[in-house]
Formats: structure tokens, sequence, C-alpha cells
């Protein structure tokens, strides 16, 4: 699968739509934003409405990882030890959904050639704890950097 441009924030952070073959054998699509704070990366996977329901990040965050990967070590350089994944769910990520935004922390595993993911392990974040791992950062809203991206396409 492939991604689309990628693009570059003046805060160094990169926003893509990342494609993938979802383990149920279905394309899959997601927007990542990887923020770099010195040698580690926080990254944000979102779930957006234009996604299949059936193919959702939440039970594939290892799928979106590795193919994440590639954008991560390309613009930023970093390892995959390195980054520590969270996935991003808000009334952008479904048609009927009405609930604020909910993040949860993803503790994939790197075996040296991909990610592990147990679902277990998945916890929920509060926005503090969201803006600590962005370094202070405040997370652009998802509407707004889907535009900058021209998506939908």
């Amino acid at each position: 699968m492939t991604n689309d441009s990628p693009v570059l924030k003046s805060d160094s952070h990169l926003s893509a739509i990342v494609h993938w073959s979802h383990h149920r054998n279905g394309r899959a699509h997601c927007l990542v934003r990887l923020y770099r704070l010195s040698d580690q990366v926080t990254a944000v996977a979102s779930e957006i409405r234009s996604n299949s329901d059936s193919y959702g990040i939440a039970d594939d965050m290892a799928g979106v990882a590795m193919q994440a990967l590639e954008l991560a070590q390309e613009h930023l350089n970093v390892e995959p030890r390195n980054i520590t994944w969270i996935a991003h769910h808000g009334n952008f990520s479904y048609y009927d959904a009405f609930d604020p935004d909910t993040f949860t922390a993803i503790p994939l595993t790197w075996d040296g050639h991909r990610y592990q993911d147990k679902l277990e392990d998945h916890r929920l974040l509060t926005e503090n704890q969201v803006h600590e791992l962005l370094g202070g950062r405040i997370l652009e809203p998802v509407p707004a950097t889907l535009a900058h991206l021209g998506w939908p396409n």
C-alpha cells in the first residue's frame, strides 16, 4: 500500500493519510500524525469516517503502525521501538458519532521485523496525558488536518 503525500508542519510534525491492508483482508486508511520529541516520536492514528467500519484502526494498530513506520523512518529517522502509538476516535470517526474525542495508548511491541499488538494492554488516556506525550503541542482538529491534506481527494 502507499501513503498519500505527507505534510510537514512548522512545529516539525508530519501528517499523512496512511493506507494499509487490514488483517481482515480489506483496504483501510486513517490519518496519522507523527510528533518528534528528541529521539522519541509520538504517533497519533485517527480513525476517519471515510474508512470502512469493518476495517477500523483499533483492531489492527499493528497494521497501521507498519505502514506509518515507513513515513517515520523516511522523514523523522526514528527507530521502531522509539515510537509511542495512540489511537484517536471522535465525531470525525463515524457518521453517527457524537461522543467526545477518545485517546487510547497502544503499547505495540517491536520484534525486530514487525509490530505485535495485545488488545488487553490498550488503555485510555486523558487529554492532559496526550498533551504531555505531544511535548505540550496542541493536537490540530482532525477536520482541519484533513483539509490541509486535501482529503477527501
